[in-house]
C-alpha cells in the first residue's frame, strides 16, 4: 500500500472517530453559552529533553461581556523518545460563579390558609483553585496526519469562599403548582452571609487529537476531542470538549491557532457552550 492510500485511510479513520464522537443534538439546549478563549504561553529549552513553559489564559463567556475565568500556569515536560514525553504542571485559577437562585421549596402557610414557598438568591461571587497535574502523551503519524493521545491526570483544590445570599418568601399564582409565576413580592426577608466550603476533585483528561501537515503550508488544521472524567466519585464522564482549528506557523519560534469549541458538560457545574479560541506560542 502507499502513502497515499494510508494517508487516505488514516484520515477516514480519524473523520469516523471524531464524528462518532460528536454530541447528540439534545445536548445542543438553549441554556448553552458562547464565549471567547484567549491564551499566550512561552516555552524555553532547559537542555535537548527538558522544557519549562509558563502560560496565561483569559475567558469570556456571554460573548466578551464578561470574563469568566482567569488562569496562570507553570509546567516542566520531558521528552523521552520521538513519540513520547510527559509534563508536570501547576496552575492557580480565579473562576467567576454567577448569580443563582436556588428554589427551596414547602415553607408552610400564611395567616390565609394559603401555601408559602421560599427560594435563596446566591450572589456571584469569584472562586480560586488550585490545580496540579501530571500526564504523559504519545505521538505517531500516518502519511501526513499527526496523532497524539494525551492523558494527564489532575488534582484541584477549589477554596472556600463566602457567598452573599438573600433568602425570599413567596406565594405562588397557582396554589397547587410551586412553579407558576410568583406574587408580586420580590423583597428580601433576609439577607445572611455563607461560608462556601472548600472542594476536591481529581479528574482523568483523555485527549486525541489529529493534526494534518500540509505540504509547502504554513496552516496546518487540526481536530481534538477530550474525555473528562472523575475519579474520586465516579459518576461516568464529566464532560466532553470537542475542538477544530488551524495553526499558523509564524517562524520557527512563533506561531498562532484558531479553534472552535463545543463543550458538552455532564454532570459538570461549569455551562456548558461554544467558544472561539485564539491563542499565541513562542519559544524563548
Amino acid at each position: 500500500m502507499n502513502s497515499k492510500s494510508r494517508t487516505k485511510r488514516a484520515a477516514a479513520y480519524a473523520a469516523a472517530l471524531m464524528l462518532a464522537l460528536l454530541p447528540a443534538s439534545n445536548t445542543m439546549a438553549q441554556s448553552d453559552d458562547f464565549g471567547v478563549w484567549t491564551t499566550i504561553d512561552a516555552k524555553k529549552k532547559l537542555t535537548d529533553k527538558l522544557q519549562f513553559g509558563i502560560e496565561g489564559e483569559l475567558r469570556t463567556v456571554d460573548g466578551v461581556s464578561e470574563v469568566d475565568r482567569r488562569a496562570m500556569g507553570l509546567s516542566m515536560g520531558y521528552k523521552f523518545t520521538k513519540w513520547l514525553k510527559a509534563d508536570i504542571g501547576y496552575v492557580y485559577i480565579k473562576s467567576f460563579n454567577p448569580q443563582e437562585k436556588k428554589l427551596k421549596g414547602y415553607a408552610g402557610e400564611d395567616a390565609m390558609g394559603n401555601p408559602v414557598y421560599n427560594y435563596n438568591l446566591d450572589h456571584e461571587y469569584w472562586e480560586e483553585r488550585d490545580r496540579f497535574y501530571i500526564g504523559a502523551t504519545v505521538d505517531w503519524k500516518a502519511g501526513r496526519l499527526k496523532f497524539s493521545l494525551r492523558e494527564r491526570l489532575q488534582y484541584q483544590y477549589t477554596h472556600s469562599a463566602l457567598v452573599y445570599e438573600d433568602k425570599y418568601v413567596f406565594a405562588p399564582v397557582d396554589r397547587d403548582d410551586p412553579f407558576s409565576p410568583v406574587a408580586p413580592d420580590d423583597d428580601a426577608s433576609k439577607s445572611d452571609a455563607e461560608l462556601k466550603d472548600s472542594k476536591h476533585s481529581t479528574i482523568l483528561r483523555s485527549r486525541l487529537s489529529v493534526k494534518w501537515d500540509i505540504k509547502d503550508c504554513k496552516i496546518e488544521p487540526f481536530a481534538s476531542v477530550e474525555l473528562f472524567t472523575r475519579t474520586d466519585e465516579w459518576c461516568g464522564h464529566d464532560k466532553l470538549r470537542y475542538r477544530i482549528g488551524a495553526e499558523y506557523k509564524i517562524d520557527k519560534k512563533n506561531d498562532f491557532s484558531f479553534y472552535y469549541q463545543y463543550q458538552d458538560n455532564r454532570s459538570s457545574s461549569s455551562p456548558a457552550g461554544h467558544a472561539i479560541g485564539i491563542g499565541y506560542s513562542f519559544e524563548l
